[in-house]
């Protein structure tokens, strides 16, 4: 670990996500024994397992409360709300309510085929957004590398998160933070200002296909409903 740097995943479901599993204890016992500093637990449309993690922080580990919001465009990520925000809305207008609430919102797996928001939206969203995720576990490498060079053109800060849906695969990629501040405030800041990077390793192949086919079978059991 480079001096000055915190190291915090800040893309995590738990048990609070119907396609996640593991407490929010779990999930931060499992965290800390890879040597992070931190996580933001970012469950599907809910800030509870957030929440609920904020019980497990010290002066050495640092919980950022948040959640994956379900807009009309995608999946948004938004750091350091208490309250749940509204799905199913425009990406734009999510974006205004989550600065509205005092959130700091960032855009994850902007590729991705159902859940990203695509370049597009993004570019509707970036004098608002200081971040764009660089590197999440699930998705390829070609992938992430692809997701890097566009927040480079742009001007994005990046962040990592591991979107690890089970706790073993908590912490497989996190965010470097240029700070050695573990508070709040700090921490958004930095995300806020773009002064943040993400880098980490993918998850095994067959943690993928595992994945994928559960998220088919949900699709089907939600009645053809993206989550």
């Amino acid at each position: 670990m480079t001096p000055g740097l915190l190291r915090v995943d800040l893309h995590i479901h738990s048990c609070y996500s119907e396609d996640g599993n593991g407490t929010p204890k779990e999930i931060v016992k499992s965290v800390r024994k890879r040597g992070l500093n931190g996580i933001a637990i970012t469950d599907h449309n809910t800030v509870k397992g957030s929440l609920k993690a904020l019980r497990f922080r010290s002066d050495d580990f640092v919980v950022i409360p948040g959640e994956e919001v379900s807009t009309l465009n995608g999946h948004l990520l938004v750091y350091g709300i208490k309250d749940d925000l509204p799905k199913g809305k425009s990406i734009e207008e999510t974006v205004e309510i989550a600065i509205d609430e005092g959130g700091v919102p960032v855009v994850p797996h902007v590729y991705r085929l159902f859940s990203g928001i695509k370049k597009r939206n993004l570019l509707k969203i970036r004098k608002h957004v200081g971040a764009m995720e660089v590197f999440n576990s699930c998705s390829w490498k070609r992938v992430n590398k692809r997701m890097s060079k566009l927040a480079k053109r742009f001007g994005f800060g990046g962040t990592g998160g591991s979107d690890a849906h089970s706790p073993e695969y908590a912490g497989y990629a996190y965010t470097l933070i240029n700070t050695t501040d573990l508070s709040l405030d700090s921490i958004l800041t930095e995300i806020e200002k773009g002064r943040t990077w993400g880098v980490g390793q993918c998850l095994p192949l067959k943690v993928k296909k595992d994945r994928a086919v559960l998220a088919v079978k949900q699709f089907f059991q939600r009645g053809f409903k993206k989550i």
